[in-house]
């Protein structure tokens, strides 16, 4: 399967900026209704930023391996 790289490389941005932007409505959502002090917020964040960093390793390794073939 070839896939264009470029249209790869551009989603990835809009995904961390969906993630980012999700994680910090439900964040602020928890964080009032827990009373988190913010915590919630940054903690869906960090998560959401870590979930994102292995997809995208698990992505470049995908695509080094059809590189190769």
């Amino acid at each position: 399967m070839k896939t264009n790289k470029y249209i790869v490389f551009t989603a990835m941005g809009f995904e961390l900026v969906g993630l980012i932007l999700g994680s910090v409505y439900v964040g602020q959502i928890l964080d009032s209704k827990y009373e988190l002090k913010g915590l919630g917020m940054v903690g869906l964040s960090m998560l959401a930023l870590a979930g994102w960093i292995f997809h995208i390793v698990q992505l470049a390794k995908k695509l080094e391996n059809s590189k190769d073939q």
